[in-house]
């Protein structure tokens, strides 16, 4: 009888042991999956440097670059090592690779991918997607939609409304009735599947807890849905950032919520290789990471906060040859303007002042770019001047027009007079680019919350949603 009980005490200790020694996996009941789209590293570190040349006291840094966690996360596409948005953002929300272009299809475009915030709301998870690009765009379609091609904008966008996905914030539809204006109206279609469409600032101010089926849309943007560039300072325009205060205001439930955002500006303004456009949108980004960041106080045994990136756009280096690899990344705090809108005041101004001089468009120059200043450390060189005379005889004299609103995906080897401005910009700031497109690098992760270490090396971007999915306890 003592052998039996001795047996039994034996057996007892040692589950006891096993119990304690049992590992408990951390569970994210409120996860944020932050992707800004072309940030790469170095677009990260310029803009930290841009930071600490305005500050006297010395280093300042973005709030996701302090994140306990960090590493590197690859992304080509399943047909090239450099990809786009849309195999990217496939990866990032189904965990399986496509070929670039495609929208949550496998390679042969026979079957669709279901995605992470599919899963989450088959769960009763509330599920948010947000962009500063237009909602039909490939980094948040990917979230929702399905298609073989990411320019199918008007069938993306009649996609969105059979999500059922609770709140969808920040830029439009980019062709809400087809390419012609001849289709069913997709605004309205959402509407009749039960969303309401949120387009004033009034009427965004009165969202609340609860409300279901949203399209809440900023109502300062450009024809096609995308934000107004940060640097351009829109007045009555809605930011990255308040789209996401009001994103955990409106989602926040016992069951938690998902919520994706991308800065989609950042990879537009890197295929202009605007430097300072592009610093300002990282700034707007980070804006709205700051967001998370408050909410994680309150929660953070429930809170996972993922920063990342699609792809690197543009090439940036942070060096220039040309002027010694002198690093003056506070000269770009005079660019007060995107070379988008720049465009604009180079039109309207030719309008205006159709025998404008030379001296006159620089004087123009230097009041948006500081460009000819030399106590800003801005003074152009006699090669510079030139530089940009050239471009000045083209547009002014030969009447070559500029197009401010050109595809940002468009690449030319005729520098117009604003493309010659900024590049003298970057420049003279220490920063160059080697290309209008994207490259293939690995792109930065930045993680903190309930099963951060997860994300700590060896990721793919597919990886990402199947943590995530793991996290949230997603069958």
């Amino acid at each position: 009888m003592q052998k039996v009980i001795l047996l039994v005490s034996v057996v007892t200790l040692l589950l006891l042991g096993s119990c304690q020694t049992a590992k408990v996996e951390p569970k994210a009941k409120y996860v944020f999956l932050f992707i800004g789209d072309g940030m790469g590293l170095n677009q990260v570190y310029a803009t930290e440097l841009y930071l600490q040349a305005l500050e006297e006291e010395g280093e300042r840094s973005l709030s996701f670059s302090n994140f306990p966690v960090q590493s590197f996360v690859t992304n080509n596409s399943a047909n090239n090592l450099i990809t786009d948005s849309a195999a990217a953002g496939t990866a990032l929300a189904s965990g399986k690779k496509t070929n670039s272009g495609v929208v949550n299809r496998n390679t042969s475009l026979t079957a669709s991918y279901e995605t992470v915030s599919e899963k989450a709301q088959k769960q009763g998870i509330k599920v948010g997607i947000l962009s500063s690009v237009s909602i039909d765009h490939a980094t948040p379609a990917c979230f929702y939609a399905h298609q073989n091609y990411r320019g199918m904008y008007y069938e993306i966008g009649m996609e969105l409304p059979k999500s059922g996905f609770d709140y969808f914030g920040g830029g439009g539809l980019s062709t809400p009735k087809g390419k012609n204006d001849s289709m069913p109206d997709a605004y309205e279609y959402a509407e009749a599947e039960g969303y309401s469409i949120v387009n004033t600032k009034e009427a965004f101010d009165e969202l609340k807890n609860g409300d279901k089926k949203v399209f809440a849309i900023n109502p300062q943007i450009y024809p096609g849905g995308p934000f107004y560039w940060s640097i351009d300072k829109k007045e009555g325009s809605i930011s990255l950032a308040e789209f996401t205060k009001k994103g955990i205001e409106v989602l926040d439930n016992a069951s938690g919520f998902f919520i994706m955002v991308e800065g989609g500006k950042i990879d537009w303004s890197c295929h202009g290789n605007d430097a300072a456009t592009t610093i300002h949108e990282v700034l707007a980004f980070d804006d709205a990471v700051a967001e998370a960041i408050l909410f994680y106080k309150q929660h953070p045994d429930e809170t996972l906060i993922i920063v990342t990136a699609d792809h690197e756009t543009g090439g940036l280096v942070i060096s220039n040859k040309r002027y010694e690899y002198n690093m003056r990344l506070g000269v770009l705090q005079h660019q007060i303007i995107s070379s988008q809108e720049f465009g604009r005041v180079i039109v309207n101004y030719k309008d205006e002042n159709p025998n404008a001089s030379f001296d006159e468009v620089l004087e123009l120059i230097n009041n948006y770019f500081g460009l000819g200043d030399a106590r800003k450390g801005l003074e152009l060189f006699d090669d510079e001047r030139e530089y940009l005379y050239g471009a000045y005889l083209s547009e002014f004299k030969d009447k070559n027009s500029e197009n401010p609103d050109k595809n940002y995906l468009s690449d030319s080897d005729e520098l117009s007079l604003v493309d010659r401005v900024i590049f003298l910009t970057n420049s003279k700031a220490g920063l160059s680019w080697t290309s209008h497109g994207h490259s293939g690098t690995p792109v930065s992760i930045f993680t903190i919350g309930q099963g951060q270490d997860y994300f700590k090396s060896g990721l793919d971007n597919t990886d990402i949603p199947k943590y995530i999915e793991k996290l949230m306890g997603i069958e």
